[in-house]
């Protein structure tokens, strides 16, 4: 008896289902994919309880015919590709066939769908694959279809399903890089009734950044421009000032599709060159258009993994790209800008009134490089753009500065602070938080500062002999001691601010932040939703000086965000190392000797003052021996050549 059998086509598709849904967001994925494909401009994404419940996407595209609704449940049935060779010429988002019967085969499924030429529509009601009902429908010309109950037939799935904010935030990325690959197309994402993400679909990508990333994001982004005889480059690039903690908000299309590749990611970097702080990434969308024949997108069911022929000439072309933009542009930050802000601070805070206005009257006008609102009343709700509101808006950080340093060759080098510390690689910050909590007290030698070099080292005297100490490395060690013991005792006191304080973020950060608040809320930062994509920060705890607040929260935030379940305790002592390291003074800076000496004195207090919290050494001593060996004063007692009978 045969023990090969074939599969039933269900089980077929359930099985599929395992590669090309993962979860909610995929399902949204591939529909909103296939709208696209169908030629729509304008595409309306419902969901309830972040899409496990109801996910519905409505089109004004083509619609499908009448006599082709049963057949798309099929799989591999699609009308994209027909022959071999048009699997190399793929433009469209959506090609093998897979997608529809997949989602359908683990969900209840309706398809409300009509094209121009047919006199009335189609409706179709699918469960768990099977086709239960089929019957003509008056609808408008497009595509409705509606996902219900998702996975209720394959249970085993949900018990790896997120929280539901998880789920949502993966949903809000997926539609806000679609709406990026195509701002031509107005978008619209609801959740449980309300508005998440709108675009109006002008087709100015920089309108659709302002959208999604904020205003004030997409003033301090550039457009990139470059091609040759195999690619177009295209897009928008942030100045340095303007960084995240992650990758997150690169976005890299090639052909309307967004895809990951490191080595495109690799060549965005290689564009800022070092302008850019070690561990810092710039927000970045980057269009490709490029030959079909020359990009494999049938490597996976996600279509997200491609493979390109000549990719390092793509390389070059992105990085020279990048490079002559910013070359172009005044990288000093505005001083008039700075001194407003700081100007604002020692003002009473004025009655703030708020103007009712619709998010989508965003415009963005090339000519004269800026945006600006149409100016039409719709709702009365509060809106991010205030009258007479002195609500800090801010979503970038200081850029930092490098080091010059002397290698052992005494060559002069350019280098940053430290290392990059990858806080996403759990085991390493679990291995140097536990080094730093079991340092113990050492005995600190008396120091008789006496002068600096180069306005980075620092040069006392003592027993020992000659002490050399890094300004950098010694401060941070100060700071990081005091951070931890303030951070750890964390407690009710907080500051009231005059004026608060906006913080932007992408729809997806927005969300898992308000999901991990409750993180924020033991270290003392209460952050409110404030609009769309923004919280507003009221007060804050007393051991954060007023300075130190607009970077510091956003530092604190993309921390949580990259270390998702890490416990309050690692969080706290990862939160004092990056805070200690960005307040502490860079190098070239010189101080006076009051200071100079103040330094030293709090870096004999502390419980480690040999090794910054990234273990790099503080200071180096060169002992009497030592100095006297270098000047030769250690040999044989001299002997004159005349008691030798030399003359």
């Amino acid at each position: 008896m045969s023990k090969i059998i074939e599969l039933p086509e269900i089980l077929a598709n359930q099985i599929a289902a395992g590669e090309v849904i993962e979860r909610p967001a995929s399902v949204v994925k591939e529909l909103v994919e296939n709208s696209i494909d169908a030629g729509s401009s304008q595409i309306t994404i419902e969901i309830e309880e972040s899409g496990l419940k109801r996910i519905q996407v409505t089109d004004n595209g083509e619609g499908i015919a009448a006599d082709d609704v049963a057949l798309s449940l099929r799989r591999h049935a699609t009308s994209k590709i027909k022959t071999q060779a048009d699997l190399f010429r793929i433009r469209s988002l959506g090609f093998r066939g897979e997608a529809i019967p997949s989602i359908a085969s683990i969900s209840k499924f309706t398809i409300k769908t009509a094209t121009a030429d047919e006199v009335h529509g189609t409706l179709l009601v699918a469960n768990g694959g099977k086709i239960e009902q089929q019957e003509p429908v008056s609808t408008p010309v497009g595509t409705k279809i509606t996902v219900e109950d998702l996975f209720f037939n394959t249970p085993a799935r949900l018990k790896y399903m997120k929280s539901l904010q998880a789920e949502l935030a993966h949903i809000v990325n997926v539609v806000n890089r679609l709406s990026m690959a195509h701002p031509e197309i107005a978008f619209k994402l609801i959740n449980d009734g309300r508005d998440l993400t709108t675009t109006a679909g002008t087709g100015d990508l920089r309108q659709a950044i302002a959208g999604i990333y904020g205003l004030t994001t997409a003033k301090k982004m550039v457009e990139i421009s470059s091609s040759d005889l195999d690619f177009e480059v295209s897009g928008y690039v942030s100045l340095p000032e303007l960084t995240r903690a992650n990758r997150n908000y690169i976005t890299i299309l090639i052909n309307g599709r967004y895809i990951k590749n490191f080595l495109l990611n690799r060549a965005i970097l290689d564009g800022y060159g070092s302008k850019l702080m070690v561990g810092r990434f710039p927000i970045a969308v980057i269009d490709i258009q490029i030959d079909p024949y020359l990009a494999d997108v049938n490597v996976h069911p996600t279509k997200q993994e491609i493979r390109i022929s000549k990719e390092r000439e793509l390389m070059n072309l992105i990085s020279s790209a990048i490079a002559e933009s910013l070359r172009e542009q005044d990288l000093i930050p505005d001083a008039l800008e700075n001194l407003a802000k700081s100007s604002t601070r020692g003002q009473s805070k004025p009655q703030q009134t708020t103007l009712p206005l619709k998010q989508t009257n965003l415009y963005y006008d090339k000519e004269r490089s800026d945006f600006f609102m149409k100016s039409e009343v719709v709702d009365e709700q509060p809106s991010l753009f205030e009258v007479d509101n002195p609500v800090k808006r801010l979503d970038n950080k200081p850029p930092q500065n490098s080091v010059k340093h002397a290698n052992r060759a005494g060559v002069i080098e350019e280098d940053f602070e430290h290392p990059a510390f990858d806080f996403s690689n759990k085991s390493k910050v679990n291995k140097l938080v536990d080094h730093l909590e079991n340092e113990e007290r050492s005995n600190f030698p008396e120091l008789d500062y006496f002068g600096q070099m180069h306005g980075t080292y620092l040069f006392a005297q003592g027993n020992g002999g000659l002490y050399i100490i890094d300004q950098h490395a010694a401060q941070e060690r100060v700071k990081y001691e005091y951070y931890r013991d303030k951070i750890g005792e964390v407690d009710s006191s907080l500051q009231q601010l005059l004026v608060p304080y906006l913080f932007e973020f992408s729809g997806a950060d927005f969300l898992n932040l308000q999901e991990k608040m409750p993180l924020l809320n033991q270290v003392g930062i209460n952050l409110e939703p404030y609009g769309d994509n923004t919280f507003i920060l009221r007060e804050h705890p007393i051991w954060m000086k007023e300075e130190e607040i607009e970077s510091g929260v956003y530092e604190m935030c993309d921390m949580l965000l990259l270390t998702n379940d890490v416990s309050v305790k690692k969080y706290r002592a990862e939160l004092a190392i990056m805070m200690s390291c960005k307040r502490s003074i860079k190098a070239n800076h010189t101080l006076d000797d009051y200071s100079a000496r103040d330094l030293l004195i709090q870096l004999a207090q502390c419980r480690n003052p040999y090794n910054c919290p990234h273990g790099r050494p503080v200071l180096v001593n060169f002992t009497k021996a030592d100095m006297e060996k270098m000047f030769r004063r250690i040999q044989e007692n001299h002997t004159s050549l005349r008691e030798l009978g030399k003359y």
